[in-house]
């Protein structure tokens, strides 16, 4: 789930929520609710969030499940 992968990357970079927050201007609430699997962000967020944390997009991207349609 893209709030588990987040938190574990964000982790393993030693940072907090307030410090990924500084970094790119998402509110720690909105970070917090991501990593609690509250809702899924906008693609532009998740880029945000990429570029911070050092990874590709796609790799946050393809944590996201998706509901199944069945």
């Amino acid at each position: 789930m893209l709030g588990t992968e987040l938190k574990k990357l964000r982790l393993e970079r030693n940072m907090s929520q307030a410090d990924l927050s500084k970094i790119t201007g998402i509110p720690q609430t909105s970070i917090s609710d991501v990593e609690q699997n509250k809702y899924i962000p906008k693609v532009t967020i998740c880029l945000s969030l990429a570029n911070a944390l050092g990874v590709e997009l796609k790799h946050l991207l393809d944590s996201i499940e998706m509901p199944d349609a069945s």
